[in-house]
């Protein structure tokens, strides 16, 4: 599999990344909202999965 070369993909990722780094970290520091930023991140990963399925026509 090979990831999208586009410079839209390539920001999405990186903003991505970045999401998921905010999310663990904030996890870790406020213990009771974890389950929210599971979520946050659930959602998070699987619109950058989506963005990466090819339309079909």
């Amino acid at each position: 599999m090979t990831l999208p070369s586009s410079p839209s993909s390539k920001t999405l990722s990186v903003l991505v990344i970045i999401l998921l780094i905010g999310f663990l970290t904030l996890a870790i520091l406020d213990e009771s909202y974890r389950p929210a930023f599971a979520d946050l991140a659930k959602v998070g990963i699987g619109g950058y999965l989506a963005m990466l399925i090819p339309w079909s026509r």
